[in-house]
């Protein structure tokens, strides 16, 4: 019975969020032109706030036992090179090759993976996420580009590529969150009131923009690749990494800030950057959109399964 209070508690607000915007949406009380816009803002205002708050007070001392965090970097460069090489077996378009790829390894982890280690571990299961974060979203957004230009049959061009990287949003919070960290000054009150609220606001203010974007009915056309992708992106890589974890010996926060960092829906900035970079974005964002839906079953599942065996 505790198992199934701590996945429910963990699980259930994000299902509120959705449901109120997909409610709001379906009252006619916004638009879904005003929700794409609030969701730029989002993800350009609001989530780098989370980024610099949560790694504003890390001590970065702690990283020299943070065996987690290169488990983590590890394991993600992997992840990206066994879907690069596997894709191409089952999909023969160029388009979608780069789509599903990025669908495999790119995770929601700021929007999913801190606020479920806080839910489940507290605020020492969101810092560890964020530093997690921190040095895996950067493999991320170099992976998509670097995946999707090879597609699209163009050079990658690397200053290019290290500018886009140091432009995202994400980045910019993290970086102005450690130099923050780093300096012998503390925030003042008044500003550490406004930032708090705000990465408040980023987790159901995005979460309630998902649900009034959702479009179910047009994605049977996509039906295997989404199949696969989600598949894939869902259940088997978490299954074998959290078979790996227990076999190194992990246990507890660690495991499971690492276990969001696979086991998350796809990354929102994923259709963005397919639209921009010509590839399938309509997948792109049927990935996303069908990974975040169904993710709220399978992490309940997860939770459930993980605390039964004692590894959180």
């Amino acid at each position: 019975m505790e198992n199934l209070v701590v996945a429910t508690n963990a699980v259930i607000p994000f299902m509120v969020y959705i449901l109120l915007g997909a409610l709001s949406k379906k009252l006619s009380l916004v638009r879904e032109s005003f929700l794409k816009e609030l969701n730029g803002v989002v993800f350009k205002v609001f989530f780098p706030f989370i980024m610099f708050n949560n790694l504003y007070d890390v001590d970065f001392g702690q990283l020299s036992g943070a065996g987690y965090v290169g488990f983590a970097i590890i394991s993600t460069l992997l992840l990206i090179a066994v879907s690069f090489t596997v894709v191409p077996f089952f999909e023969k378009e160029n388009k979608r090759k780069g789509v599903i790829t990025q669908a495999i390894f790119r995770s929601n982890s700021v929007l999913y993976a801190i606020p479920l280690a806080q839910s489940v571990f507290g605020q020492e299961g969101a810092t560890m996420a964020s530093i997690v974060v921190a040095f895996v979203v950067p493999i991320y957004n170099i992976a998509s580009v670097a995946i999707l230009e090879y597609y699209r049959g163009g050079k990658v061009s690397f200053g290019k590529l290290f500018v886009n990287i140091l432009k995202n949003p994400l980045i910019i919070g993290a970086i102005a969150g450690v130099l923050f960290n780093l300096l012998p000054v503390t925030m003042p009150q008044c500003l550490v009131t406004p930032v708090s609220a705000l990465c408040n606001m980023a987790t159901p203010l995005s979460l309630f923009v998902l649900g009034g974007t959702l479009h179910l009915s047009d994605m049977w056309k996509n039906a295997i690749p989404l199949a696969i992708g989600t598949g894939l992106k869902l259940v088997l890589v978490p299954s074998l990494l959290c078979f790996l974890m227990a076999q190194l010996g992990f246990r507890g926060s660690e495991f499971f800030v690492v276990f969001c960092m696979f086991a998350t829906p796809v990354a929102a900035a994923s259709y963005p950057m397919a639209q921009s970079m010509d590839a399938d974005a309509d997948l792109a964002g049927e990935y996303v959109v069908i990974t975040t839906v169904l993710s709220i079953a399978t992490i309940f599942f997860w939770i459930l399964v993980l605390k039964g065996l004692g590894l959180i």
